[in-house]
């Protein structure tokens, strides 16, 4: 027990560390972006544009700070008049928001490379996104089921995780490409809350679609059934099986051949025969 408790304290160190770590890149890649936007506001292009790909050269990315900073990089080769660079950061834009729309007050140099972005799209015939959907029911488990529309195919894996409140520590899952299910556990006992967030991710991890996130989950609630839904749910189950049709129609067929043999004769009687006289009979002789 010493040993384990002196082996906690001594890991303690480590874990402060890697925090301070990834807190520090957080925080780098903040106020990067935040140098983009504001020199972007002020007008200075040259220097918002250095920020903004500052920021796009790390990994791990939010989707809010991945699109925020490819927005500050198009706008800023729009407006250097870089209408190629323009043009390819506008595609990208599309597919991280595909509402996106440029000022219309901003001029041809803003306009041009963006229609031409727009009309990249309109080709495509579909905008970039993801669809998810929660499948899960009372004390059973479920799945995450997400499909993703990427035409640009830089979409590498999905990442997903779940929690049933009031659990502070997610499940977490990764599975290559769309289209597959990620489970869910059933719900355990007392809790009715699921909550999770979904992230497509690229080849340096930014999300490049995302449905919550770990500090903001979306949720679903499972209610338990009432006792009486729960009884009727148990005798559609049964009379909905085939098998018990199987089973009544063997004692029904069973009960029917039963019956026949034990009510037909044990003896053979033959029929009465008449002698061919009319009148009645007493007994063996004719009555007078």
């Amino acid at each position: 027990m010493k040993r384990s408790g002196f082996a906690r304290w001594a890991c303690m160190p480590l874990l402060v560390a890697s925090l301070a770590v990834a807190g520090s890149a957080y925080a780098g890649v903040e106020n990067d972006l935040a140098a983009a936007e504001n020199a972007y506001a002020g007008l200075d292009y040259a220097n918002a544009l250095t920020a903004a790909e500052a920021v796009l050269a790390q990994q791990n990315l939010s989707h809010d700070v991945l699109t925020r900073a490819t927005r500050v990089a198009a706008l800023s080769h729009a407006a250097l008049g870089h209408a190629e660079q323009a043009k390819q950061q506008f595609i990208l834009l599309l597919e991280y928001d595909s509402e996106f729309k440029v000022d219309s007050k901003l001029g041809p140099r803003f306009a041009e490379p963006f229609a031409e972005a727009r009309g990249y799209w309109q080709a495509q015939g579909r905008k970039g996104g993801m669809d998810v959907q929660v499948v899960i029911e009372w004390g059973q488990a479920g799945e995450i089921r997400v499909v993703t529309r990427d035409p640009l195919g830089i979409v590498k894996k999905v990442s997903a995780g779940h929690r049933w409140a009031p659990a502070q520590t997610y499940t977490t899952a990764e599975v290559e490409g769309s289209g597959r299910g990620i489970p869910i556990s059933a719900n355990p006992d007392g809790s009715t809350r699921l909550e999770y967030w979904v992230r497509a991710l690229d080849a340096k991890n930014n999300a490049v679609f995302e449905s919550g996130t770990p500090e903001t989950p979306e949720f679903k609630v499972v209610s338990e059934p009432a006792r009486g839904d729960r009884q009727q749910e148990k005798k559609k189950s049964i009379f909905a099986s085939p098998l018990f049709y199987v089973i009544g129609g063997s004692i029904l067929a069973g009960a029917a051949v039963g019956g026949f043999f034990a009510l037909r004769p044990t003896e053979f009687q033959p029929p009465s025969t008449g002698r061919g006289v009319f009148g009645a009979s007493c007994g063996s002789a004719r009555c007078d």
